[in-house]
Formats: structure tokens, sequence, C-alpha cells
């Protein structure tokens, strides 16, 4: 049977007439008949007697009908979810951070994207960002949202938001009294940062270079949440990237800028030529949204 002799068949036993599905179906009358003929034809048995006017499913069309009604209720389904992901209310996201910014501004987006979007199923990965750009050009993920210079023709690179290097400390430290932390002030100090390789870890070296400041650089991470928390052991004072430390707030804790001021920037980076699902246009939005507003406070 073809998909318009079911819906014949389905408008027959809904309306009881050749004219009611007709109607229904916003066709001619002629025409409904035409597929009922061929379609009693092609199956060999009768699918409707008159009766008082009406016609009515024969045993054999009773028999049918639970199928039929099954394959509407899946057509029915299929048009509510077209539009749904029309209206970006349906579907999947996939996007992938720095561990920085997955729990900050990733987090903060999809909880509020969650409330207006509860169909739409969300993936959060936590990677590097090397990783973030091979796999966002690989179309794995939609969107990633990482820090450094990236310069690709294969990817859209928005800026999102600006940060600077800051120096997380205990809050009883006598440096905790400075507004900004200058780096002559660190040359006694033991301090935690990025591992080599890390696109961080070159501004940290540079500024050091620049004022002939030799420091115990003796843990190295590849974590801001693994920095934070040797500081909390007492393990030493961290040179890490805002983001974090802004969206866990850690008690005991204490952020302090560094003078002269490192400036980082987040990007959000999709592929060139994607099309971008109403869902993900509305959760960039949102992302950008919360950017501006952490604009506006500082």
């Amino acid at each position: 049977m073809r998909l318009r002799q079911i819906e014949v068949l389905h408008a027959i036993m809904q309306t009881g007439s050749v004219t009611g599905a007709a109607k229904l179906l916003n066709v001619s009358q002629p025409s409904v008949s035409t597929v009922l003929q061929h379609m009693e034809a092609q199956l060999g048995m009768q699918l409707f007697r008159r009766s008082g006017g009406r016609l009515k499913p024969s045993p054999e069309a009773e028999a049918l009908l639970p199928e039929v009604s099954e394959i509407f209720r899946r057509v029915n389904r299929l048009s509510q979810n077209a539009r749904s992901l029309a209206r970006g209310r349906l579907g999947r996201i996939t996007v992938a951070g720095t561990l920085a910014l997955s729990n900050g501004y990733i987090v903060d987006a999809v909880s509020i994207f969650g409330k207006s979007h509860p169909d739409v199923d969300v993936t959060i990965h936590s990677l590097q960002t090397p990783d973030i750009i091979e796999r966002v050009m690989a179309r794995e993920i939609n969107l990633g949202v990482c820090y450094g210079e990236i310069n690709n023709s294969g990817l859209l690179i928005e800026e999102l938001a600006k940060g600077a290097m800051i120096c997380v400390m205990p809050e009883n430290h006598p440096l905790a009294n400075k507004k900004s932390i200058e780096i002559t002030d660190l040359a006694g100090e033991t301090l935690i940062t990025y591992d080599d390789g890390d696109v961080l870890r070159a501004k940290v070296e540079s500024l050091f270079e620049e004022f002939d400041v030799h420091p115990n650089l003796s843990l190295q991470v590849s974590q801001t949440i693994t920095a934070i928390r040797l500081v909390h052991h007492g393990a030493g004072l961290a040179l890490v990237e805002p983001f974090y430390f802004a969206a866990i707030q850690p008690p005991g804790l204490v952020a302090r800028p560094i003078s002269p001021v490192q400036q980082l920037s987040a990007y959000l980076i999709r592929p060139v030529d994607a099309i971008e699902s109403a869902a993900l246009t509305a959760f960039i939005e949102i992302l950008r949204n919360i950017a501006r507003s952490d604009k506006s406070k500082a």
C-alpha cells in the first residue's frame, strides 16, 4: 500500500463517506473514489460496505485499523517535531570548552537554555583548546569555546569575552592586601601555573623574562581547577586564567590581577560553512548575553 492509499483509507474511516474524506483531504470526490477502487483491486478485498448512507469498514479494514492509526500517530509526531525544530525547541547540541569555560559561561548558558528548550539534548565536553579546534573542524562538535590566538580559515571565530590573568592566593597571604600583583612581588614565591605547551604558559614565561624574575615554577598543571586546589592546600600561589575562579568563587582564596595586565580572550568557534539549527542559534545568543552581562558588571 502506498502512503496516499493509507491516507485515503484513514480519512474514510474517520468520516464514514467518500465526500467527507475528500473534504478532509482537500481533494475532489472522484479522486478519493479512484484511489479507493485501485486500493481494493490491488489488495483483492472489499474495504468498505455501504450501510445507512455511510461507509462501514469491512472486517478486513477493521483488522488494518490499528496499524493505520499508528502510522498517523507517527506522522503527526513527525509534524510536531518538525515545527519544534523550526522553533528551536527540539534537537541536539554538542558544545565543548576548556574546563574553565565549561564550568563558567557554558554551564550558565545551558542552565538558562534548558528552561526554554526542555526537549533539546545538550552535551558538554571539557577539552584542551587544540582538541576543541580539531573536533569542531571535524563536525563532531557544533560549537567550541576556547582561548588563544586562533587562525583557521575553516572556522568562524568570534570573541566572546575578555579577561586578564590573575594570581590566586589564600585570603590571609601578605600579597592579598594589594590591588594588583607586580611580577617582582612574586620573586620569592612558589608558583603554580600551566605546563609546557599550554597557550597560557607562554604568557607567564614572557612576563618573567621581561622583568628578569626567576620564580620557583616547580608545580605545573593542565587545568585551572588543579592549580586552585593546590593553592587551597598551601602549595603556593597560582597564575591562571580568570574565568574559572570567577565561576566557582572558592572560599578562603582571593584573586588579584597581574601587573602589567595580561589580557586573555575567550572565543566562540564554529565551522565556517555549517548551517545552524534554530536551537544552536538560540544557545549562542544566550552565551553572548551572559558574556555581555559580565562586561557590564566589570
